[in-house]
């Protein structure tokens, strides 16, 4: 069963990702959008695989860099 979840933090994360990014180096985030896609990450823990988990982990490392 496909981790619908996982799917949307996975998305969001590119969107993120695709962003200008600040003289920094980070691209632009506000905190109400970090919080959701939190959100979403850990509700995918929910339901994940042993390799869901893995990539769900990667995704909330990649997270804390924009905070």
């Amino acid at each position: 069963m496909e981790n619908k979840f996982l799917n949307q933090a996975r998305q969001a994360m590119q969107n993120l990702s695709g962003r200008d990014r600040q003289p920094n180096g980070q691209a632009q985030a506000d905190e109400q959008e970090v919080k959701a896609i939190q959100q979403c990450i850990q509700s995918a823990y929910q339901s994940c695989s042993p390799e869901e988990e893995q990539e769900l982990q990667q995704l909330e490392n990649e997270l804390n860099e924009y905070k």
